[in-house]
């Protein structure tokens, strides 16, 4: 899987649900297993709604009505000179009547001063049929250098975790048994041939190393799990319900 990872795309960050509450309060959550920063290679962001929200604009947000502590959604990359519309070209021949939106420009200043600029890109279905949030990855593509997001190289520190955590080994996407045969479809024009049934590889920012997506069928609510490598295997939870795996 090595030699194919420059080929793949790259896994840029994992999104987390809390409440206000939680991410008010995230550094004495996760201070004895994880550096709370902006980011580190491939990262984990925790995100939250305000308290006093509209309920009916939270709910009409795609992530508004899933479940708190929970990974909610997850994001691949792409190095600024691929083009990222031959990724549309590959998932609208698919006949799945699944397509990529054309990229929304974002951007953010950070506390002095650099300003970050991006795009994001998210899978769209037909309407009777949509697509869930995490049952395909969307897409952050930096405009500015994704170092400026990410500063894990400038900043090494960023990287060390007390948990022992070094990286992100994989992701399972439990979805509903009737959403496997066109969820393929996309996998594969998004990374090319399964690695083995079901199973993707991805690229991450920094090594040679590469780690795996699965689809797996479940007769309940679709779920993401989250495998971690790192120098012990153990189990955590960082915060009530939301468990990881560690394997060395």
């Amino acid at each position: 899987m090595t030699s194919q990872a420059s080929h793949l795309p790259t896994l840029d960050h994992l999104v987390v649900l809390v409440s206000f509450n939680t991410l008010e309060n995230l550094s004495s959550h996760l201070q004895d297993l994880f550096t709370v920063a902006p980011g580190d290679g491939v990262y984990i962001e925790f995100i939250a709604f305000y308290d006093n929200i509209d309920p009916e604009k939270r709910r009409s947000h795609r992530w508004g009505n899933l479940r708190e502590n929970s990974i909610i959604d997850w994001a691949f990359t792409y190095p600024p000179n691929n083009d990222f519309n031959a990724i549309r070209d590959r998932v609208a021949s698919t006949n799945t009547q699944i397509s990529y939106e054309e990229p929304a420009e974002w951007s953010r200043e950070r506390d002095d001063g650099v300003i970050l600029e991006w795009t994001l890109s998210t899978a769209n279905g037909p309407s009777d049929n949509p697509i869930s949030p995490g049952q395909l990855p969307f897409w952050c593509l930096d405009t500015t250098p994704r170092s400026l997001r990410v500063p894990y190289k400038e900043s090494p520190h960023l990287a060390q975790h007390p948990s022992g955590v070094r990286s992100v080994a994989s992701l399972a996407l439990a979805v509903d048994s009737g959403e496997i045969d066109r969820l393929t479809k996309v996998y594969e024009a998004l990374s090319g041939p399964a690695i083995s049934g079901g199973v993707w590889g991805y690229s991450v920012p920094e090594g040679p190393q590469a780690g795996t997506i699965a689809l797996e069928e479940t007769p309940g609510d679709a779920s993401i799990n989250l495998t971690l490598s790192g120098l012990y295997s153990k189990q955590i939870e960082p915060l009530p319900g939301l468990v990881f795996e560690i394997k060395k």
